[in-house]
C-alpha cells in the first residue's frame, strides 16, 4: 500500500473538510492508505466509517500543531508531538510513505524539510514550487514561489533542473520549456543574479527558452518558470489578485446584463477563476526533499487534499524522486 500522511490542521475551513476531501481519493486508488495526524476524536467523527478505520485509514493522535504565528525554529524545541514534526518523521521512516500534506506553517515545513526529513544531492535548501494553470489550459511550475528570499545563481540552476523533472513526472511535457523570470526577453536583461543564472542555465541539458517577462507568464509559453522566492511570491500573489479582481468585475456585470450576454460572461468568469483558485491543481511542492512534501493552501477547499494526492500519485508513478536526483546530478 502507498501511504500518504496528512496534517489535518492549518486550513481556514478547519480540519473536517480536509479529512472528508482526502477520503475521496480512496475511491480512485485501490492501493492507497491515508494516515491522518491530529485529534483522534475529530478524525474518527469526520471519517465516520469503522470499516475504513480498520483497513485503509489510520490515525496518529496529537492535539499539538504549529501555528503561523510561531517561529519556524519551533520544530526543534520540544515540538516532537506537533503534527508537522510527526508527519515529517513518519514520512522519513515509513518505506511505504509517498508524501506528506499539510496546510500548516510554510516556515515550519521549510525548516523541517531540511532538518527533520533531509534533502538530496547535497542541496542546502529545498524549493517551493506552485503549479499554476495557464490561459491555454496547460500547467506551469513556478519556483521558487516564497521559500527562498535571497538566492544564489546556483539555486536558480537547481530550480530549473527540479522544475523540469517535476513537469516531466506530471506528464505536462517530455521536454518542458524552462524560462527565467526577468524584466525583458533579451539575454542581457535583468539584475546580476538573473544574468549569472541565465548563463548557467543556458549550459544545462534542459529545454531553456530564455527570459520571460511577467506579462507572458500565464500565456503558455513555458512549463517551468524560475525565480528567486521574493519575486516568485509577488508574481504568484499578483496572479491571484488579478483573477479575483476580474471575477468581481464580471459578477458586477452579471447583475445588469441581458440574458443574451449572461452565457458569455459566465464563460469569462470560468476562465478567470483558474487564475486564482489553484486548489483543483494540487498544492505547492517542496522540491529537493528526499520524499515529497506538499503545502496545501491556507484557503484550501474540500477538493484540495484529493487534488494533492493525485499530484503525489503521479509523482510516485513517474518515479519523480529518482528523476530529480538524476536531474540535479547534471549540476554537480
Amino acid at each position: 500500500m502507498k501511504t500518504v500522511y496528512i496534517d489535518i490542521y492549518g486550513a481556514d475551513i478547519g480540519p473536517e473538510p480536509i479529512i472528508r476531501g482526502a477520503l475521496t481519493a480512496l475511491e480512485r486508488y485501490a492501493d492507497l492508505h491515508i494516515c491522518f495526524i491530529g485529534d483522534r476524536d475529530i478524525i474518527t467523527a469526520a471519517v465516520n466509517d469503522p470499516q475504513l478505520l480498520e483497513s485503509r485509514v489510520s490515525i496518529m493522535h496529537t492535539t499539538d500543531y504549529v501555528t503561523n504565528d510561531e517561529p519556524a525554529s519551533c520544530v526543534f524545541n520540544g515540538r516532537d508531538n506537533s503534527t508537522i514534526v510527526m508527519g515529517l518523521t513518519a514520512l522519513k521512516q515509513d518505506e511505504n510513505a509517498i508524501g506528506f500534506l499539510s496546510a500548516g506553517s510554510t516556515g515550519a515545513l521549510f525548516v523541517g524539510s531540511i532538518f527533520r526529513l533531509g534533502l538530496v544531492c547535497g542541496l542546502k535548501t529545498p524549493a517551493l514550487c506552485s503549479v499554476i494553470p495557464c490561459c491555454d489550459g496547460k500547467l506551469l511550475a513556478l519556483l521558487d514561489c516564497g521559500a527562498n528570499m535571497d538566492c544564489r545563481s546556483q539555486d536558480l540552476v537547481n530550480f530549473a533542473l527540479m522544475g523540469s523533472a517535476l513537469m516531466k513526472s506530471l506528464g505536462e511535457s517530455p521536454a518542458p520549456r524552462v524560462a527565467l523570470l526577468s524584466v525583458g526577453r533579451e539575454d542581457s536583461k535583468g539584475n546580476k543574479l538573473t544574468q549569472e543564472a541565465f548563463s548557467k542555465i543556458s549550459a544545462l541539458p534542459v529545454n531553456f527558452i530564455g527570459n520571460i517577462e511577467g506579462l507572458d507568464v500565464v500565456s503558455g509559453e513555458a512549463e517551468v518558470i524560475v525565480a528567486d522566492g521574493f519575486s516568485g511570491n509577488i508574481l504568484l500573489k499578483t496572479i491571484e489578485a488579478v483573477g479575483k479582481s476580474g471575477i468581481a468585475a464580471v459578477n458586477d456585470a452579471l447583475k445588469t446584463c441581458d440574458t443574451a450576454a449572461k452565457a458569455d460572461l459566465e464563460k469569462v468568469k470560468a476562465r478567470l477563476s483558474v487564475s486564482y483558485d489553484f486548489n483543483p491543481y494540487g498544492g505547492a511542492s517542496f522540491l529537493g526533499t528526499v520524499k515529497p512534501i506538499i503545502k496545501m493552501h491556507g484557503s484550501a477547499t474540500e477538493i484540495t487534499p484529493s487534488s494533492c494526492i493525485d499530484q503525489l500519485i503521479k509523482m510516485e508513478n513517474a518515479n519523480y524522486r529518482q528523476g530529480q536526483i538524476d536531474a540535479l546530478s547534471l549540476a554537480q
